[in-house]
């Protein structure tokens, strides 16, 4: 042994004393058990939303002949309005009206329905939703008993998304005729993302009418 290690021999009981031994435990879920990821039910957790907080977020609803002459004046200030969002990202919100379709789209199977909504100012046009698969997380995102903070990780939070428009899919429009939808009129209820215009909604309720 060489000189400087038997100096520091004696000091070693006195060093390892000052240590402590760190255990690695995998974060807990929000049902307590130790894998978060593997056991979350998005489903039985989107029961819950459905149930609940979707009907209170749509008894708030803003109506479009309101919302969208002022989206048109002022996008943020609309946005910051009638909607929410998670720091700097894009507004959220939950909207309400009635329009005439005046196309369809169904090349793909992300079929998108043109609406003309009448304000007290003009005639404007939005985009719905109508499947049969539906995309993005506005459902989710426009939600306001919903954020990130709730859930283990991003896989947790991308799943609730999902799950809600898969809801919207099977309850919304699973059933729609989306092949004679032109000229009718509908009333609907949903969500939207604040971007590029036209408005495009993702809706939670649904009902078709005749022409105009």
């Amino acid at each position: 042994m060489s000189s400087s290690a038997r100096r520091l021999a004696p000091l070693l009981p006195l060093l390892l004393l000052g240590c402590k031994i760190a255990t690695i435990r995998p974060i807990e879920s929000q049902e307590g058990d130790t894998n978060g990821a593997a056991t979350f039910d998005a489903a039985r957790h989107v029961e819950a939303l459905w149930a609940a907080d979707v009907p209170e977020a749509l008894a708030g609803a803003v109506e479009l002949s309101d919302f969208l002459p002022a989206l048109a004046s002022d996008a943020d200030a609309a946005g910051a309005r009638w909607g929410r969002r998670e720091g700097t990202g894009p507004y959220h919100v939950v909207v309400r009206g009635r329009g005439q379709v005046t196309g369809v789209d169904t090349a793909s199977r992300m079929g998108i329905a043109s609406l003309e909504v009448a304000t007290s100012e003009a005639t404007e046009t939005v985009r719905l939703q109508i499947g049969p698969v539906l995309r993005g997380t506005s459902i989710r995102d426009a939600l306001p008993t919903v954020s990130f903070d709730q859930f283990v990780n991003q896989i947790q939070f991308a799943d609730v998304a999902n799950e809600l428009n898969a809801r919207v899919e099977r309850e919304v429009v699973g059933d729609l005729d989306r092949e004679a939808l032109a000229g009718k009129t509908v009333r609907f209820a949903g969500m939207a993302t604040l971007g590029e215009p036209p408005l495009t909604i993702t809706p939670v309720r649904l009902e078709v009418g005749e022409g105009p």
